[in-house]
């Protein structure tokens, strides 16, 4: 059975729901509402909704089909006249049943009606200190991944070195990779990076609109998206945020330095800024995100330029700033480039970004506020990425001053 485009909308006392079912035979069309269960069933389609607010219906619900869109135009009165339902765009988070696991109740803290559960820290156990993928929970089902997608990953073997140990190999690794030659020559190419350094994101533009729907080609991905349950620890709830600074960074660097035009060098650029999709490495606070970001804007990119890092985390803030929804555009955005490159980045979406497609749906827009305060109060400063940046600049100073002074004489 295939699962339809729908969308909801409400009013003050009305819940009206949009089915996309072409070709079906309007004969046998089930719909039937049950307080906060919908279900839909027309052959070939199957839609089962759970709603964050309860429905009924009764002699003033109404229903129309038509021919040429293919549309079931459906409208409900609310149970309860008045109430507000949240989140009826979130449409991954509406599929049901829901994937609820099999709790202890002694472990758990809050169990959150949006599909997130925290467990108490003390009562975390059997960590696997080699695991990978969103929030650490892979650990078998890909072998041999680094190896095998070696234009994807630094780090070869996820499953033999510890989470602990990934920052001191990348480390390394960046360092090795370091050109002072390619630094130097960005700081002192003013008229080059005039224009990415002036550039506007699109989200900052006069045009953009902070509450446009998802378009239908993003409906498409969101409603193939299984409804999952995350159970995380605190640990593992920051570390999910932390990922996702982590990713967005690259994804920002990629709008700046393309004036906004993608290409398709782009999957590329957040894939190896990324320390999260490259060297499956997790953080620990914001600061440590950021120094990696910035590192990696610094060895990898055809751009490598200090002021240039500072207006990408700008942009980040200003991303997270336009709310959930366009944080989750913009996810499906990077979605879709992975699932286009021709470097299998595909296996990344499967490992990282429908997770966090789902993760989005269901986590508190404050969070989203609560992490972008936190990217804003945070400054880097070129001594923080140990590149020894300021003894090259000072060196390259001097350089240039015996030149003038030979050129005088």
């Amino acid at each position: 059975m295939l699962t339809p485009r729908f969308k909801l909308t409400q009013d003050a006392n009305h819940i009206f729901i949009n089915v996309h079912a072409p070709y079906t035979n309007i004969g046998d069309t089930e719909i039937d509402v049950d307080g906060e269960n919908f279900l839909f069933v027309s052959s070939p389609y199957f839609l089962r909704l759970r709603l964050p607010g309860r429905i009924i219906d009764n002699d003033r619900s109404k229903g129309s089909y038509v021919c040429d869109s293919g549309d079931f135009n459906l409208t409900f009165d609310k149970e309860t006249p008045g109430e507000h339902f949240e989140n009826l765009d979130m449409i991954t988070s509406l599929l049901a049943p829901r994937d609820i696991p099999d709790i202890n109740p002694s472990l758990v803290e809050m169990l959150e009606e949006d599909g997130i559960t925290l467990e108490n820290e003390k009562e975390v156990v059997n960590e696997n200190k080699y695991a990978y993928g969103f929030a650490n929970k892979i650990s078998t089902e890909f072998s041999n991944i680094g190896n095998e997608f070696p234009q994807i990953f630094e780090l070869r073997t996820p499953e033999s070195i510890a989470i602990d140990e990934r920052h001191v190999l990348r480390l390394q690794h960046e360092d090795d990779k370091f050109s002072s030659d390619h630094y130097l020559a960005d700081l002192f190419e003013e008229e080059l990076l005039a224009p990415y350094l002036s550039s506007v994101p699109v989200w900052d533009g006069s045009e953009f609109k902070k509450d446009t729907d998802f378009t239908e080609d993003e409906v498409a991905i969101l409603k193939e998206l299984p409804n999952k349950h995350y159970l995380l620890s605190k640990t593992e709830y920051k570390q999910v945020l932390l990922g996702l600074v982590d990713i967005l960074f690259g994804y920002c660097y990629d709008k700046r330095t393309t004036l906004n035009e993608s290409n398709v060098e782009s999957s590329w650029t957040i894939n190896k800024l990324s320390s999260t999709l490259s060297w499956f490495c997790i953080f620990k606070d914001i600061k440590q995100v950021l120094i990696a970001c910035y590192r990696r804007a610094l060895i990898y990119p055809i751009f490598r330029n200090f002021d240039l890092c500072n207006k990408v985390k700008s942009d980040v803030i200003s991303l997270f700033k336009k709310g959930k929804k366009f944080v989750i555009k913009c996810l499906i955005e990077i979605h879709q480039m992975f699932n286009t490159s021709n470097d299998a980045r595909y296996i990344l979406n499967q490992l990282y970004i429908k997770d966090y497609l789902v993760f989005l749906q269901k986590c508190r827009s404050e969070e989203l506020v609560e992490l972008y305060n936190n990217i804003a109060n945070i400054e880097i400063h070129k001594e923080d990425l140990n590149l020894e940046l300021l003894e090259l600049e000072a060196a390259a100073e001097m350089v240039n001053q015996e030149e003038v002074t030979v050129s005088v004489l």
